[in-house]
C-alpha cells in the first residue's frame, strides 16, 4: 500500500472520530468507511464503524466488522470481548461461549470474560461449567451474585455440597453477601469450613 493511501486513511479516521465526537454519526461512519476503503487493514476505523453499527442496532454488520478486526489481529481482546457481547445479545449463544472461551485461552487470567462466561452458563443451565468459569475468573466481588445464583440453582438439583461450597465462594468474592450468608444459615451450616478434623 502506498504512502499516500496510508495518509488518506488516516485522515478520514480522523475525521470520523471527530465526526462522532459531535454527534454527526452518519457523517462518522462515512469517513471510517471511506478510510476502508483507502486501507482495508485500519483496525481502528473497523472497530469504531463496529461500535457504531452496534449503537444504531445493526448487529450483523457491527458483527461482521468485528470479525474482520480478528482477522487482522487475533490477539485484540477489546474486539473478541465485543465480539462475545454483540453474540449474546444477538441470541447466539454458542458463538458467544466459543468467543469468550478463545479470550480465556489467550489470556487466561481475564476475569471479565470468565465472569461473562459463567453468565451465559448459569442463563444456560449449564452449572458445572459456570462453577468452572467462576473459578478461572478468581473471586470478584461482582461474582458475589452469580455464585449465590449457582448456589440456588445446586440446592434446586438437591446438591447440597456443592450450594455450601457455591455459597461460600460467594463469600470469598464479598465477605458480607447477605444472600449467601442467610442461605448458609438456612442450611445450618457454618459460613467457614471447620479445620477441626475432630
Amino acid at each position: 500500500m502506498s504512502d499516500d493511501l496510508q495518509r488518506a486513511a488516516e485522515m478520514h479516521f480522523e475525521r470520523g472520530s471527530q465526526f462522532d465526537e459531535a454527534g454527526a454519526r452518519t457523517r462518522a461512519i462515512a469517513e471510517w468507511q471511506a478510510a476502508l476503503d483507502c486501507d482495508p487493514a485500519h483496525i481502528a476505523a473497523r472497530f469504531n464503524l463496529a461500535i457504531a453499527y452496534a449503537e444504531e442496532g445493526n448487529l450483523d454488520q457491527a458483527i461482521a466488522e468485528l470479525r474482520e478486526v480478528i482477522r487482522h489481529d487475533p490477539f485484540d481482546l477489546e474486539a473478541r470481548h465485543e465480539l462475545a457481547a454483540l453474540y449474546w445479545e444477538a441470541e447466539r449463544e454458542s458463538e458467544a461461549i466459543d468467543q469468550l472461551r478463545q479470550i480465556l485461552n489467550l489470556a487466561p487470567g481475564d476475569a471479565d470474560a470468565a465472569h461473562q462466561l459463567a453468565g451465559i452458563y448459569l442463563d444456560q443451565e449449564m452449572w458445572d461449567e459456570a462453577a468452572g468459569a467462576l473459578e478461572a475468573g478468581g473471586f470478584l466481588e461482582a461474582d458475589a451474585d452469580l455464585w449465590v445464583e449457582l448456589g440456588n440453582a445446586y440446592e434446586q438439583q438437591r446438591r447440597t455440597d456443592d450450594a455450601i461450597l457455591a455459597y461460600r465462594c460467594a463469600l470469598a468474592a464479598q465477605l458480607d453477601h447477605p444472600d449467601a450468608l442467610h442461605a448458609l444459615e438456612r442450611l445450618h451450616v457454618p459460613v467457614a469450613e471447620s479445620d477441626d478434623p475432630g
